[in-house]
């Protein structure tokens, strides 16, 4: 069984995100889009994306119970595999979609790569309350105590 770290993992993948997204605005201003468009519309998708998942009412009433403990033959995955992996669906969805936006719609390219880095920021911001000892299966979903 792998295990990947639920903290490491939202910080591994934090510069890809934020990377991805600072590439998007540099693609929308190549495209034709202003400075100033672009650079507001990646900071308004920057903080609606990290605003909103930062303060999901529905997480209140999310509850995973009590981790488990970690079995003994579990391996924690390399932090290449854990970062590779936290990129999807969400990071290259997103960034599939500023490829097809980038051109005819380069200010909504910017926005995503917004989106982009307001992911890896809520990420950042989660991490830091995230307990280091839990980690997860992410096939089964299930949360250990390691």
């Amino acid at each position: 069984m792998t295990l990947h770290s639920l903290r490491d993992r939202a910080l591994l993948v934090a510069p890809i995100r934020l990377g991805l997204g600072v590439l998007w605005v540099f693609g929308a201003r190549l495209s034709g889009a202003t400075a100033t468009t672009s650079l507001l519309a990646f900071a308004g998708g920057a903080f609606v994306t990290a605003f909103a998942l930062l303060n999901d009412p529905r997480s209140r009433f999310l509850s995973r119970g009590e981790p488990e403990e970690a079995p003994p033959d579990a391996h924690v995955a390399t932090r290449w595999q854990q970062a590779l992996q936290a990129t999807l669906p969400s990071t290259v969805g997103v960034s599939i979609l500023a490829a097809i936006a980038v051109i005819p719609y380069p200010a909504l390219a910017a926005f995503l790569g917004g989106v982009s880095a307001g992911l890896g920021i809520a990420g950042v911001l989660s991490a830091a309350r995230t307990d280091p000892a839990l980690y997860v299966d992410t096939r089964r979903g299930v949360v250990y105590r390691k």
